[in-house]
Order: structure tokens, then C-alpha cells, then sequence
């Protein structure tokens, strides 16, 4: 799976430190290649959960994936599936990853590893963050 957007919405009434929302592109799934992630507490099994959709099955999604796509922090997934109406899922799939791949950019060593810190090490307490 290649991740487009991740990011951490809390506090949420779902959880004080941790309710992350991401957005996948599932190449082993050709069928169903668009996966919705939902991770509150510390993982899916209790609360949360993920979903894999085609293009066809995207406004019929209770979960509204737009709205999903905003706070995985990558809005620009709906607006480029908005803009091009009727295009078949394959385009779909392919456009999604060439902008993604545009917004790449290479950093620096400890960039990196700060950056992994602050998406997966939730302090709380005295000294939390």
C-alpha cells in the first residue's frame, strides 16, 4: 500500500491523544485500490477501522470520503477526483499517484526521523507534548 495521507485529528471526542485518519492506494487491489483508515486509541481492532473502495463506490461510502481524504491532510484527492469527472479508475489511480509523487520531496537524515516522531510517539502526562 502506498500511504497519500496520514494525519493525527485529536484530540476528538473518539480519543484525547490519538484518532488518525489516513489514505491509501492499495496496488494489489485493482478492484477495490482506494483504502480508508481510521486508527483511534492505538489501532483499528477497537475502535477505528479501514475500508477498501472503487471509484464507483465512493459516494455511496456512508464514511464520506471526502471529507476522510481532508483530515488524512491530502484535500487535494478530492478536488482532483471532482475535477475529472467520468475518468475510469486506472487514471484515476495513476493520477492520484503522480501527484503524489510531485509533492515528494527529499529531506535531510534527522528530518526524517523527527518527522516519523512526531507522526507515531504520542507523549502525554507531566512531560508530554
Amino acid at each position: 500500500m502506498i500511504e497519500i495521507g496520514s494525519r493525527n485529528n485529536a484530540p476528538t471526542p473518539q480519543h484525547k491523544t490519538q484518532d488518525i485518519y489516513l489514505f491509501h492506494i492499495d496496488l494489489s487491489r485493482p478492484d477495490t485500490p482506494f483504502c480508508f483508515e481510521q486508527s483511534i486509541g492505538g489501532g483499528h481492532c477497537e475502535q477505528g477501522g479501514a475500508a477498501w473502495l472503487a471509484a464507483s463506490g465512493l459516494e455511496a461510502w456512508p464514511g464520506e470520503w471526502s471529507l476522510h481524504v481532508q483530515k488524512a491532510g491530502c484535500g487535494w484527492v478530492a478536488e482532483l477526483v471532482d475535477g475529472h469527472p467520468g475518468v475510469d479508475q486506472a487514471t484515476l489511480v495513476s493520477m492520484i499517484l503522480e501527484r503524489h509523487a510531485e509533492g515528494a520531496k527529499p529531506m535531510g537524515r534527522w528530518r526524517a526521523i523527527a518527522g516519523w516522531f512526531k507522526r507515531n510517539i504520542h507523549l502525554t502526562g507531566r512531560y508530554g507534548i
